[in-house]
């Protein structure tokens, strides 16, 4: 299987006759004209001459393409020129000369550059793509054509962008890179321009193209669709070559999927195509494959059959591979039907031809080794070239602009010295009035800083509920007069210890989380226990969570805390339960305090929204002063009342990037 584009030389033997004719008479008549010709209609004549001899005559051609260059720039014709190099760029690209094709084009592009043709610039970039694909420099060629795309996409010309997203297309098959071939097929047909007979012609080349991929991957099924879609293509369009080609490719599919009959139909198809179009390798190919499916099939008589008369046809041809597997195919036939002595003859030739193959690849493999070295050196000596004409420009300019420079700086060298002075001292004036300022906001920001650390303590201190200290006190009180030593005892030393830690950590803005859950802890078990253990309390860290490194605002989470043992577990009836919970999401520390309470009613509720406790209060101000680390909502109240169910869930979002600022805030 092969690229679609390889088909196209087939059109090109058949027309090649006719062709020649056609220009043997052009020539004739352009001849003529060139008698009477002066200036830039004579060096176009010229050139038009050796593109119509490339044809028959490569040494004629180059002659004339040189002659007109030679003309263009006695004149000064300078598009002659670049049109000239062209041409010759051209001629020794299809003549297989690919280093002096790419000499020529590179002096081509260099012209085209200065004068601003962006058009012959696009052609240049397709035909140095062209060339390097041929030598086999795979990556050069990729690089030719996306640099053709850009300058299209950067410059908006009006060309069309899809003839180089083809090329790249097959470029990639033939690199093995079938995905970026299929993005570019695929992109070849978005950006295409034109009438919609050419983008059906488009459509369908590029879809012999994928199915060819199809193939290569073994995806027969998707193949054969799609060469079935370009042969009924080609049916309508009454082109033959091509759909001997499709016939061909059609039969190969439905032999790999084992549906003899149908590959026994195409390949007759393609043959008598072949044959009708007489095109000997084409009928040779077709025979060497109705041998092989019948082969296949076991049915080595008609198998025979075919194989000796793609050998008859091949006897015109000088095609070691196809020969060598034409007599392989004959080599296995006669060994299956037990004819040991004409296996062993079509054995022989096989190896024979098979030699002779390997010896023709190893030569073009050093003829293109040998290129691709020349064009190696070519490009290092227009580079060299470059190199040296534009440190020898560099050095002119240089020299004559040296006197001027100098001239120049002297005379401003005094003024600027006197500039310069003037801007010293005043500059100087200016930074000290600066610095002043700059002293006085400094000593401003400390005196604010701090007084926003003090207020921060005294915030933090507001946070235990005078209600509850007063409480804890009658309850310690009730226990003493009861008689209840053990529990008096018991809430007395908590109660101390909280205290304590509170009183201890108020010099602190923030707190390690190990050290705010143990004094949460503490203080929902003296609430457990003035409350005569009414209700049951859980808390539950996630193990990802670093207790040690995350730091949260002192009791920040303590008032809602309260809010849901007083306000919404006392007042209910039965089983009570709290639950509260710290999460590590990324760059948050997420509590969840959920209780099975009474829960809360908005209706009911809004008369209490005015009576704010100073603890709830503070804490708001709080929640809001992290806002301006997070666009997140950081609080979240949800009421879990569901008919047969109470409760409330209060959700709050502490990012951790504030930790780092209150760290500073204490200690300034």
């Amino acid at each position: 299987m092969r690229p679609f584009q390889s088909i196209l030389c087939i059109p090109a033997l058949l027309c090649c006759t006719f062709f020649c004719l056609g220009q043997s008479k052009e020539i004739d008549s352009l001849q003529e004209l060139l008698n009477s010709a002066s200036d830039t209609v004579k060096v176009n004549l010229i050139r038009k001459k050796g593109i119509l001899l490339r044809a028959f005559d490569k040494d004629k051609a180059i002659h004339f393409l040189s002659e007109s260059v030679e003309e263009a720039k006695e004149i000064g014709y300078l598009e002659g020129e670049i049109k000239g190099l062209y041409s010759l760029g051209l001629t020794h690209g299809m003549t297989g000369s690919y280093a002096e094709s790419l000499d020529y084009l590179n002096k081509c592009l260099v012209l085209a550059t200065k004068h601003g043709d962006h058009e012959r610039i696009n052609f240049i970039y397709n035909s140095m793509g062209i060339v390097y694909k041929r030598i086999g420099n795979y990556p050069k060629s990729q690089n030719y054509y996306l640099k053709r795309i850009k300058l299209i996409d950067s410059l908006n010309l009006d060309q069309d962008i899809s003839s180089p997203y083809l090329n790249l297309g097959v470029l990639y098959s033939l690199m093995g890179n079938h995905e970026k071939a299929t993005e570019s097929y695929e992109m070849a047909l978005n950006v295409f321009k034109g009438n919609e007979s050419e983008h059906a012609w488009l459509k369908n080349v590029v879809l012999s193209n994928l199915a060819e991929i199809d193939f290569e991957n073994k995806d027969y099924e998707a193949a054969l669709d799609k060469f079935l879609k370009t042969s009924a293509y080609y049916e309508k369009q009454n082109t033959n070559i091509e759909l001997c080609a499709q016939y061909s490719n059609i039969g190969n599919c439905y032999t790999q999927l084992k549906k003899w009959s149908l590959a026994n139909d195409y390949y007759q198809k393609a043959l008598n195509l072949a044959e009708q179009l007489s095109i000997k390798q084409e009928i040779a190919t077709a025979q060497y494959r109705l041998a092989d499916l019948m082969f296949r099939q076991k049915k080595f008589n008609e198998a025979l059959d075919y194989s000796t008369k793609s050998l008859l046809t091949l006897d015109s041809l000088s095609s070691y591979l196809l020969k060598r597997d034409g007599h392989e195919m004959a080599y296995k036939i006669h060994e299956a039907i037990g004819r040991p002595n004409e296996a062993i003859y079509h054995l022989k030739q096989t190896m024979a031809y098979g030699d002779s193959l390997l010896n023709e690849t190893k030569i073009k493999e050093i003829q293109n080794l040998q290129i691709q070295h020349d064009v190696y050196q070519k490009d290092k000596e227009i580079k060299e070239g470059e190199l040296q004409m534009a440190l020898l420009n560099t050095k002119v300019s240089q020299n004559s602009k040296r006197l001027v420079y100098t001239t120049i700086i002297a005379a401003l060298s005094l003024l600027s010295a006197s500039l310069l002075y003037f801007l010293f001292l005043g500059k100087k004036k200016s930074n000290e009035a600066l610095l002043d300022k700059n002293k006085l906001i400094s000593h401003q920001n400390e005196v604010i800083e701090s007084m926003n650390v003090e207020l921060e303590k005294r915030m933090l201190r507001a946070q235990m509920n005078p209600h509850f200290i007063f409480n804890s006190l009658n309850s310690i009180k009730h226990l003493v007069n009861s008689n209840d030593k053990e529990n008096a005892l018991k809430y007395l030393s908590k109660f101390s210890k909280l205290l304590r830690q509170v009183l201890e950590s108020s010099v602190n803005v923030s707190l390690v989380l190990k050290d705010e859950i143990e004094l949460l802890k503490i203080y929902v078990e003296l609430e457990a226990l003035r409350f005569d253990h009414s209700f049951t309390y859980s808390f539950h860290v996630d193990e990802t969570l670093d207790l040690y490194q995350n730091e949260i605002p002192m009791l920040l989470v303590q008032p809602y805390i309260e809010n849901a043992i007083v306000h919404g577990l006392m007042p209910k009836e039965g089983q009570k339960n709290l639950k509260i919970t710290f999460m590590d999401r990324n760059d948050l520390v997420e509590c969840t305090i959920e209780d099975n309470g009474v829960g809360f009613n908005p209706r009911t509720d809004e008369g209490k929204k005015k009576k704010i406790s100073r603890g709830m209060s503070i804490t708001e101000k709080r929640i809001n002063a992290l806002k301006k680390f997070s666009d997140q909502e950081l609080i979240k109240i949800e009421n879990l009342n569901n008919g047969k169910e109470t409760g409330t869930r209060v959700t709050i979002i502490i990012p951790k990037d504030q930790q780092t600022s209150d760290k500073d805030k204490a200690s300034a």
